[in-house]
């Protein structure tokens, strides 16, 4: 038998590409709203204490830490003749949309003015863990999926890039919108800003959740798993047999610590430039670019010869230089709205030509460590091992956040019960600004010294993907004459 065979054969057709596609859409609608947006939900809407929110982010990053270890061990442990994550991402959804509504309708039920009401500290903590419980309830099984929707890593390529390409649109969508209705909402006899977010919440929560329920209807398995599940010591060991999933998340620990700047981003909208909906301007170059990054991605992997260590180097080098000389050169000219504007344009337009890179590169070298310890154990780890990945990246989000919320003391930002933002100090203008464009150089840099110890490229892959086609192929005769 041809040993290449499985590995060169097409298994994804177009309704299986797109529908995965528009379930990662919904699903990173719902992702934008909270993840940008709830530092200034909780602050400026709901009028909570930045220090209770900080703490709040804090102890839910404790959480993550068993939260995401079981949700894959439950995935890698699931056995039933529709797969192991199908079945997840068919009940996932509905709990999903009622955690999302639930968490943005605390403006409305509870209008205490205190910021330091216990009563809205308790909602907010146990709402945001329903929602962050749920949202790996739905994560860990979807891109754990991505993983065994065939043996041909192309056809993966194809899978994660449709997902990733389709929910820049669908993503785009909330911070075109909500920076319009901030702006609405500051002005005189404008919406409610508490009815503005519970809006939101309800088009992400059931909207959003209705096109991830896509994923369970058209995604398949198609990479056999072991009959028997895998003991839970089994599940958590291959952490450790794993060497290039550790050196993954090791890089994603730094390198999500650059996520303080997406707590800023809102800040920097409405307190140093002024006005939310100059974020949208700001947006449209990269529009543009975004959609030419995804074919750039071919291109990338054959000026670097498919090594997936050097494409992501060079994309991350290449923005934090970016980032370091907008930083620079927004340093005295804040103040200054159409120059920023502008700056910002260039800046983002330049850094989305890298954003297929950044999106699809990680999942698809997440993949090839499942495929990696198949090869050297036997089993297939998608479950714990992108619950591994998923937890690194919400708890580092988590550690981001808390103390994007915590630096706002420092640099002294202020709030008023009577108005979501008034006008902030030049030292707090400058705190934004160093927070949003500067922070993410260093973390960006740093996160690239664990990647220089990953050596599942080359020679070492392709021998890898041959092996593994020819156990395959041989699991699947035994199987026939058993």
């Amino acid at each position: 038998m041809d040993s290449h065979r499985a590995t060169d054969r097409r298994y994804i057709n177009a309704r299986e590409a797109y529908g995965f596609g528009m379930a990662n859409g919904g699903m990173i609608v719902n992702r934008v709203v909270i993840g940008t947006y709830v530092n200034f939900f909780l602050v400026n809407v709901f009028r909570i204490n930045p220090s209770a929110v900080a703490t709040m982010f804090l102890l839910e990053g404790f959480w993550d830490i068993f939260n995401d270890p079981l949700m894959g061990i439950l995935v890698d442990r699931t056995r039933t003749r529709w797969g192991k994550m199908r079945p997840w991402l068919i009940v996932a959804p509905l709990p999903m949309a009622l955690a999302t509504v639930a968490l943005c309708a605390g403006p409305l039920l509870l209008q205490n003015p205190s910021e330091n009401a216990i009563s809205k500290i308790v909602y907010m903590a146990v709402a945001y863990t329903l929602w962050e419980t749920c949202f790996t309830m739905c994560d860990v099984p979807y891109w754990g999926i991505s993983a065994a929707v065939s043996p041909n890593p192309q056809d993966r390529t194809r899978i994660i890039t449709y997902a990733r390409f389709i929910s820049t649109f669908f993503g785009g969508l909330p911070q075109f919108v909500i920076p319009i209705l901030l702006d609405t909402s500051n002005k005189p006899g404008g919406p409610d800003i508490r009815n503005i977010f519970f809006g939101i919440g309800l088009v992400s929560g059931i909207v959003g959740m209705g096109f991830f329920s896509l994923a369970g209807i058209v995604a398949r398995e198609r990479v056999a798993q072991t009959s028997d599940a895998p003991s839970i010591r089994e599940c958590l060991t291959c952490i450790v047999q794993n060497r290039p999933l550790r050196l993954l998340m090791l890089k994603d620990i730094v390198g999500a610590l650059a996520g303080v700047s997406s707590t800023f981003t809102m800040y920097f909208y409405l307190d140093v430039i002024g006005s939310a909906s100059s974020s949208i301007i700001v947006g449209i170059p990269s529009g543009f670019t975004n959609l030419f990054a995804y074919t750039c991605l071919p291109l990338f992997k054959k000026w670097l010869k498919n090594n997936n260590k050097k494409i992501i180097y060079t994309s991350q080098v290449t923005n934090a230089a970016l980032n370091a000389i907008a930083y620079l050169l927004g340093m005295r000219n804040h103040s200054n709205t159409v120059f920023m504007v502008v700056l910002m344009m260039i800046k983002q337009g330049l850094g989305e030509l890298f954003n297929g890179v950044d999106t699809v590169i990680p999942t698809e070298m997440v993949a090839e460590t499942v495929d990696y310890m198949e090869w050297t154990t036997g089993r297939r780890t998608e479950g714990v091992s992108f619950a591994a990945m998923s937890f690194i990246g919400q708890f580092s989000g988590v550690l981001a956040r808390s103390l994007g919320a915590f630096l706002l003391g420092p640099i002294g930002y202020r709030t008023a019960a009577g108005n979501a933002t008034i006008p902030q100090s030049e030292f707090t203008k400058q705190g934004i600004w160093f927070m949003f464009m500067a922070v993410p150089v260093v973390f960006r840099l740093l996160s690239m010294i664990p990647l220089a110890f990953y050596d599942l490229v080359g020679p070492k892959r392709e021998q890898m993907l041959e092996e593994l086609s020819i156990q395959r192929a041989q699991r699947a005769k035994e199987a026939e004459e058993a």
